[in-house]
């Protein structure tokens, strides 16, 4: 029940952040104020984006990354926003980072760490966790 809530929370903080206008941040000033469309984020690049994340990929960890966790740490989503608070500019989005170790990620899934919740060996095989986090850790990338 409660991944269920987590899901649903997730899923609207990333409508709302795909809802927000650029210059949400304060009033428009004639150098920030820009045409609709050149504001406009197409949803397909960003939410739907984080659906397919690795889909086409040979690498297994990169596909079970896209399965298991992009729609969290892919695109306006809960995990990358609160994860930009903490890392350096560039590296929300888990691809990104260049600090990963396998067993700092195994251990952030299997305990949780702030926000992210644990993830249990029926949700991902420990199997699954190894290739994954050798995927962050740079370990199966080409």
């Amino acid at each position: 029940m409660i991944r269920i809530l987590a899901f649903i929370l997730g899923l609207v903080l990333s409508l709302a952040l795909i809802a927000m206008p650029a210059d949400a941040q304060g009033p428009a000033t004639p150098q920030k104020t820009a045409p609709k469309s050149a504001n406009a984020t197409p949803i397909a690049t960003t939410a739907l984006g984080a659906i397919f994340y690795g889909a086409q990929s040979a690498n297994p960890g990169e596909k079970l990354f896209g399965q298991k966790c992009a729609f969290c740490h892919i695109g306006p989503s809960t995990g990358k926003f609160m994860l930009a608070r903490r890392v350096p500019k560039g590296q929300a989005e888990l691809p990104d980072r260049r600090d990963l170790t396998a067993d700092y990620v195994k251990a952030v899934v299997r305990n949780g760490l702030v926000n992210m919740p644990t993830f249990t060996r029926v949700e991902l095989t420990d199997r699954e966790l190894a290739q994954v986090a050798d995927w962050l850790a740079r370990k199966g990338r080409k």
